[in-house]
């Protein structure tokens, strides 16, 4: 052990201070590289396998894509849910609104139907009572859960100042395919 100190010690004094610095930037260099440049290579090399992964599946997608203007507007029809399935999907809302603890007095409910494109909105609008960060959970979640479903407006009223609950007045609007 004293020889390998006294090595060490006589190798120092002949690099003198620049050598001793230099051999020590080399040290923290080898450090750095190991611990930070080392393991983000390693994940480049992970994201660039994902990345060829995904252009694969994109570019099998497009070759299932619809080709003409006839296939591609019956696989726009194809998105929205048939009217038949309006019960259900007004379900999901309700039950976001219930896991989200909302009050659900009531709502008015009116069937628009547009005879240029087949399409059919059921546009329901729903009194709601809570907390801002309740409402803005059941909104994302009934989004999320009813693809065909859009927010036409929202309104917010606190009855004082100092109240956690708010008035909210939403309006949705279910766009329903062609009965099946």
């Amino acid at each position: 052990m004293k020889q390998l100190q006294g090595l060490l010690g006589s190798g120092a004094a002949s690099l003198g201070w620049p050598g001793t610095v230099g051999l020590g930037l080399l040290v923290a260099v080898g450090g750095f590289y190991v611990s930070t440049l080392a393991p983000q290579q390693l994940q480049i090399e992970e994201l660039r396998q994902e990345h060829a992964h995904l252009r694969q599946l994109a570019k099998q997608s497009a070759d299932d894509a619809p080709k003409g203007p006839a296939e591609k507007l019956a696989a726009f029809y194809a998105f929205f849910p048939p009217s038949g399935e309006l019960p259900d999907l007004l379900q999901k809302v309700y039950g976001a609104a219930k896991r989200q603890s909302l009050i659900l007095e009531h709502g008015e409910y009116r069937a628009l139907k547009d005879s240029v494109d087949g399409l059919t909105r059921y546009q329901f609008t729903l009194p709601l009572r809570g907390t801002y960060p309740q409402i803005r959970k059941f909104v994302d979640e009934a989004l999320a859960e009813v693809p065909a479903l859009s927010l036409d407006s929202i309104q917010f009223e606190r009855r004082k100042i100092g109240d956690a609950t708010v008035d909210a007045k939403l309006k949705l609007v279910v766009f329903l395919g062609r009965s099946s």
